[in-house]
């Protein structure tokens, strides 16, 4: 029985020794705020980490502010919100650090303040030098060391921290009692020690007998010991710094190598922080100020204390590789613990594993249930979107069947529209001019009916209604008879157009209709993309290896990105090029038409290189059911219809040379040829009209010819024409120009962005044209009348009253460059040198944008309103009497009181004696 026993009464003194806790101390949370992270702090957390490792019972949360006092209170606030149970903290600035420390303090968190002060009594304890005496100490060891008289600069930190105010008025009193030393110039750094390097050389310069560098820091210090020694003034002067921190490149190393001839050691105080934090946290006695003292570090003691500060480092060193030591034997005895702990806790979980066992088994049948049920939900889910699918479809079927059987009814109108169209060409009653609008209705309703086939073949193929009707063709021979259609617009242009071809002959079985169609696209696409005085070269082939006839369509236009070509062949697809874009369909009914001939079409591109487009189709009828194949020869002649005739550029008729009946300048911004064409052709005879193809182009001739009105797309590529309308109404050059938009969207949506953004009109298509003179001639008559009642007005304003008396219909830019253009004049008008080159200047304007800009807003000259501002002020002063004439001359900016006599005699047809005798009477 014994033998039992004592086996299990082992087994419950290991359970419970490994189930018992270790005590553990009560641990305290002590915040630490730092205000920077300079060398000094560096050493201060250093000893603080150094004290820490003998507290195992504190934990510690420190915050660096990097010099930033606002992002020193948020991290205060945050070390506050973790619960800290003590607050060190060394204030960035006294000021603005106070109130946020003084809300810490009464929330009961006690405070210690470490170096640096605040304006407040509020806080628990302080400790750290006395910067006052470190202050005092320097400039008495100074003093000691000059029997001759001294010259000092005193390089400060930021005055806004008690540190740098109390070493300044230390210094400054230690120094009072030594007469032969003196202060002769001191400069602030507030953050930068960069900034030294722009401030010291000036001041070197001014006190050329300064011996003497007093550095608020040994970091300064040695900064303008590098300076002075690059100026050849370091030799012969004493530098004396603060802080005497210890290490390789640090203050104790400047003054062993002779860089500083002193430092003044101010302790950090790191480690007595924490001993002082433990005192206060655990209840015990404890001082309220702790001044930690200091000592001059010169080259007697420079190296001694350079090598204790070595050995201690060591020993720390030491101390902390045992305290790891130490660590990893209780991670080793914890983990002893947790294994024992885990052995035994197997032979209950042994036991408990059976219980467990029959209620996963009955929880994995309850998930079984619900996932059938979910599974269930599911599929009744996908039936309901297959159900929705098919609305959906429907509902698409129904929207194409729509606009299909719409544009079916086109063609009629359409029809009617071409037929009388070309009956009225060819009547020589019409003038050359009317004939030219005719044809540009005749050529626009090709297009449109153009693009509704297109739209109905498209759909055609969308239902598989496109049936094939092959012949046996001659390739080069029907290649050859649609070349023909475009060979004006190739002359025109000056494109060259040809076709390269070996063979006479190639037949082919293809349906000469589709084939049309095909050809008629890429030549389409080729001259739309390729410029004037370009490439297009057709070529055909007999590919033997594959049994292919293949030609090819070769352009040097603009060519395509790696982008555009992956979508070229999807329909409604528009590449980058807006202004050049059609509906999308006519590549991807091209592929279609070509793949039902079990053929081929692809693409190869390089940007700004060109294009070249391949039709690839199988030789003989191997590949044709019967159903597709015409027995008898069709012809090699094309289709003929006229929709798929080229885009030909109608011969334009020179506009009439008639002067325009005013001087008033148009700016048109349009993509649209046609549409530009229409408007500068109604806009001529009245105005002077200058057009732009794209955005870019519109805005850049806006800026270089400033235009008394601009009318502008809405869609234009390259810029949109909102985007150009905000730019001009935000720019001083061009913000008084009425701009009139013209756009397709017509919701008023947009036409309320249009008025948000400054436009003075927004018109939609199709306008009328009579509306839009009216407006043209509406906006450019309130811009005379506004003109002419501001110039009026102008000339005797004030400066003060500018902002109130300039017109509300004017914009605030404009308003603004009035107010400060009047102001300007009004200061300077007197200067006998004033010139326009000055405004010019303040306003950062070429010569001539600015008087565009003063013509436009004030009806005048530049000139015209400084003479008129000029002689209205020798106007007053001669009604006033004190001033002679020449005196009053002089005053009001003329250079001779001679020419001033004579530009007021043609003014006011008397002289300027005459005229004060005149009105005195």
């Amino acid at each position: 029985m014994r033998n039992i026993l004592w086996p299990l009464f082992i087994f419950f003194l290991l359970l419970l020794e490994a189930c018992t806790p270790i005590a553990e101390p009560k641990k305290y949370l002590i915040g630490f705020s730092q205000c920077s992270d300079d060398a000094w702090r560096d050493v201060m957390n250093s000893e603080m980490y150094r004290e820490l490792a003998l507290h195992p019972e504190l934990d510690f949360e420190m915050r660096i502010s990097g010099t930033n006092s606002e992002k020193q209170i948020g991290q205060i606030k945050e070390l506050k919100a973790l619960g800290i149970d003590l607050l060190i903290v060394s204030p960035n600035e006294s000021k603005p650090l106070t109130p946020i420390i003084e809300e810490v303090y009464r929330a009961g968190i006690p405070v210690i303040l470490i170096d640096r002060k605040t304006d407040s009594e509020l806080y628990t304890a302080y400790i750290g030098a006395n910067n006052y005496e470190v202050g005092e100490t320097a400039a008495r060891y100074i003093a000691s060391q000059f029997s001759h008289p001294g010259k000092a600069i005193e390089i400060q930190m930021m005055m806004t921290i008690s540190p740098a105010v109390e070493r300044h008025r230390g210094f400054r009193d230690g120094l009072a009692p030594f007469k032969h030393v003196e202060v002769v110039d001191k400069i602030e750094i507030p953050l930068d020690v960069k900034d030294l390097e722009l401030a010291l050389p000036p001041i070197l310069r001014k006190h050329p007998d300064a011996n003497i560098i007093f550095g608020h820091t040994d970091l300064l210090a040695e900064t303008a010991y590098k300076i002075a020694q690059k100026h050849d003034r370091a030799k012969g002067m004493f530098f004396v710094g603060i802080d005497g921190i210890p290490g390789t490149g640090q203050g104790i190393q400047a003054v062993e190598d002779g860089i500083l001839n002193a430092s003044m050691l101010y302790p950090t105080g790191g480690g007595e922080a924490i001993q002082l934090a433990l005192a206060i946290l655990n209840h015990l006695p404890f001082e309220r100020r702790n001044i930690l003292q200091t000592i001059v570090i010169n080259s007697s003691n420079a190296r001694i204390l350079h090598n204790q500060m070595k050995k201690v480092n060591s020993l720390q060193h030491s101390i902390d590789e045992q305290l790891s030591s130490l660590q990893t034997l209780k991670i080793i005895y914890r983990n002893q613990r947790v294994y024992i702990f885990i052995l035994l806790s197997s032979l209950l979980l042994a036991l408990t594993l059976g219980a467990f066992l029959w209620k996963s088994l009955q929880a994995k049948q309850a998930a079984n249930r619900s996932l059938e049920q979910k599974n269930e939900e599911i599929l009744e889910h996908e039936r309901q979107l297959v159900e929705m699918s098919d609305e959906v479809r429907r509902a698409t079927q129904a929207k194409v069947d729509f606009f299909t059987n719409i544009s079916h009814e086109f063609r009629t109108p359409l029809t009617l529209v071409l037929g009388f169209a070309e009956d009225l060409l060819p009547s020589p009653k019409l003038s050359r001019d009317m004939q030219q609008s005719i044809g540009h209705i005749r050529q626009n309703a090709f297009r449109l009916l153009r693009l509704v086939n297109q739209l109905m073949d498209f759909r055609k193929t969308e239902s598989g209604q496109m049936r094939l009707r092959a012949s046996e063709n001659d390739l080069v021979g029907f290649v050859k008879n649609i070349m023909e259609s475009y060979g004006k617009t190739a002359q025109q242009r000056n494109i060259d157009f040809q076709l390269l071809t070996q063979a006479e002959q190639v037949f082919v079985w293809f349906d000469t209709n589709m084939m049309d169609k095909v050809l008629f696209n890429l030549l389409s696409n080729a001259f739309k993309f390729t410029p004037d005085h370009g490439k297009i070269h057709l070529s055909i082939s007999i590919d033997n290896f594959e049994n292919r006839a293949k030609f090819y369509v070769e352009d040097s236009g603009i060519g395509m990105t790696e982008t555009e070509m992956a979508h070229v062949f999807e329909a409604f697809y528009q590449g980058e090029v807006r202004h050049l874009t059609g509906t999308g369909l006519g590549l991807s009914l091209s592929k279609t038409l070509v793949e039902l001939h079990s053929g081929e079409l692809s693409v190869q591109s390089t940007k700004g290189t060109g294009s070249r487009f391949t039709v690839a189709l199988p030789l003989g009828k191997a590949h044709l059911n019967e159903g597709q194949i015409v027995l008898e020869n069709r012809s090699v002649v094309p289709s003929g219809e006229f929709l798929f005739l080229p885009d030909m550029k109608e011969e334009i008729v020179p506009m009439s040379e008639t002067a325009p009946a005013t001087s008033q300048q148009i700016l048109i911004i349009e993509d649209n040829e046609d549409l530009q064409f229409f408007l500068r052709k109604k806009l001529v005879g009245t105005y002077q009209v200058t057009s732009a193809i794209n955005g870019n182009e519109g805005l850049q001739k806006a800026f270089d010819t400033t235009p008394d009105l601009i009318i502008c797309d809405l869609m234009l590529p390259g810029m949109d024409g909102f985007t150009i309308t905000r730019s001009l109404k935000s720019d001083i050059r061009t913000s008084h120009i009425p701009i009139i938009i013209l756009s397709s969207r017509s919701s008023i949506e947009q036409q309320i962005e249009g008025a948000t953004i400054g436009a003075d009109a927004y018109l939609t298509k199709p306008f009328n044209v009579q509306y839009l003179l009216a407006n043209i001639k509406s906006l450019l008559l309130n811009r005379e009348v506004l003109k002419e009642s501001f110039g009026k007005k102008l000339v005797a304003f004030k400066a003060e009253e500018v902002a109130t008396d300039v017109p509300e219909t004017t914009n605030q830019l404009d308003r603004d460059f009035v107010k400060k253009f009047i102001t300007y004049i009004e200061e300077h008008h007197t200067r006998q040198d004033f010139q326009v080159a000055d405004l010019c200047q303040e306003f950062s304007l070429s010569r001539s944008q600015l008087y565009r800009k003063v013509s436009a807003l004030l009806g005048e000259s530049i000139s015209d309103y400084i003479q008129n501002l000029r002689l209205k002020k020798a106007e007053e002063l001669l009604l006033e009497g004190r001033l002679s004439v020449a005196e009053i001359a002089y005053q009001v900016g003329y250079s001779s009181p001679d020419y001033f006599s004579t530009v007021f005699r043609s003014r006011y047809g008397v002289s300027p004696s005459g005229f004060r005798r005149k009105e005195g009477s």
